[in-house]
């Protein structure tokens, strides 16, 4: 949910009964429209019941009164924006939008309901209520949001400060195994080192308990502790295990490194701080047989099938793809549709490709767009860290900027709009 919509809570929709000769008295005339005596009476008990919620002091009636009355105003402009622009929310979706501010409140929409009932709460006004605040924050949206500008720069430089504040943060447990070569060693002294290092490597990642190899092999301070170089942060280590660790994965064995007392083998046993976002992408190429007027939907399985039966007995998938495919961006690259992110295509073809060994050929599978024989011709784990954490950067660029520029633009509608204040001493 939004944030407005999540911020609404039981005491701040406390409502006060309505004096009938408020119902129908202006208090404000704003462009087009009025604001009455009786919402800006709703409103400020409200604001009220909310303060009084929080434990927060009101000020003085004149004072509140003022404020609550300029705010309608705002919001009233900014509803008749919206209207204007044709911003409309259907009793479907409005329904949608209280039954999650149900769920919020952990009710279902009919105890809601009685909830709402319960606290003197008018249903068909908190309903206009949230129409409202929906069609104001989709006009704001739409008016501020052509206001800003987020250069690559400032993404790339905030990124930067999260990445630095994040390492210098993050903590890594470490094993560590050294294997001794003296300033003196020989050529072959230090082959012989190299090898008993990739082969101590090569058994760990095969399975081999890393504190046993560490107590029988490591030359470490910390060998009869199995390895374990205990919590550090990048800054806390050598600048050699730094490098190789913050590239490095829970569970990940380093291939031996090189320094001046000999060679060390590094596992990360686990991460505390921002952690790698790694992926599983997947590389396949497909061929598109579509139904058309002219290809019935049997023959155009039919023709799938016989295909796929081509490509079995050894026919070459580019070229098959190239003659045959309906898919105009990947037919004429032999069917490659690259490597691709988990939720990229439609279910069913997501569902036949994950199924699928490297290189196996799939049964025809039918989805919107036709009938599809599928290859997979390889799987990567994908480091994309860096895309999340400038995601994130933009994001929370984006929000600092939107702030900004709501509190500017609304300025200026107030400005520009025509408001008389009638009375609001109710």
């Amino acid at each position: 949910m939004k944030k407005f919509l999540l911020a609404l809570s039981f005491s701040a929709l406390t409502q006060a009964a309505m004096a009938a000769q408020t119902l129908d008295r202006a208090v404000a005339i704003v462009d087009d429209d009025v604001v009455l005596a009786s919402e800006l009476e709703r409103r400020l008990e409200t604001i009220k019941g909310d303060l009084a919620a929080r434990n927060v002091r009101a000020p003085a009636d004149d004072i509140l009164r003022q404020q609550v009355l300029e705010r309608l105003i705002v919001d009233n402009l900014q509803l008749q924006l919206a209207r204007r622009a044709g911003v409309r929310i259907s009793d479907q979706e409005l329904a949608s939008i209280i039954e999650n501010i149900a769920k919020e409140n952990q009710l279902s929409p009919e105890q809601f309901r009685m909830k709402l009932a319960a606290d003197g709460i008018n249903y068909e006004l908190f309903r206009e209520d949230i129409r409202n605040e929906v069609m104001i924050a989709r006009a704001r949206q739409g008016h501020v949001n052509r206001r800003v500008f987020i250069s690559e720069q400032e993404v790339n430089s905030l990124a930067d400060q999260i990445t630095e504040q994040g390492e210098a943060n993050t903590e890594y447990h470490l094993g560590h195994i050294l294997i001794p070569i003296s300033e003196s060693a020989s050529s072959d002294e230090v082959a012989n080192a190299s090898e008993r290092a990739r082969l101590i490597v090569e058994k760990i990642r095969e399975g081999a308990d890393f504190a046993g190899m560490a107590i029988a092999n490591s030359s470490g301070q910390e060998a009869l502790q199995g390895g374990d170089f205990g919590w550090k942060t990048l800054n806390q280590m050598p600048t050699l295990f730094a490098t190789a660790v913050r590239n490095m994965q829970i569970a990940e064995v380093s291939d031996p490194l090189r320094s001046a007392t000999g060679l060390h083998i590094l596992k990360v046993f686990d991460i505390k701080g921002i952690q790698k976002v790694m992926v599983e992408q997947t590389h396949a190429r497909h061929i598109l047989i579509q139904p058309s007027k002219i290809l019935t939907e049997v023959d155009a399985e039919k023709k799938a099938r016989e295909l796929a039966e081509k490509l079995r007995s050894g026919a070459d998938f580019a070229e098959l793809a190239k003659e045959h495919s309906a898919d105009p961006g990947s037919g004429s690259l032999g069917g490659d549709l690259g490597w691709a992110n988990p939720g990229t295509f439609v279910p069913e073809f997501e569902r036949t490709m994950k199924s699928l060994a490297v290189n196996e050929i799939s049964e025809p599978v039918r989805t919107q767009f036709g009938w599809h024989i599928i290859q997979v011709l390889g799987r990567r784990a994908d480091d994309q860290t860096d895309d999340k954490i400038k995601d994130r950067a933009y994001r929370m660029l984006h929000q600092r900027k939107f702030e900004e520029e709501v509190e500017t633009w609304i300025r200026e509608i107030r400005d520009q709009a025509y408001v008389k204040v009638l009375d609001s001493e109710g």
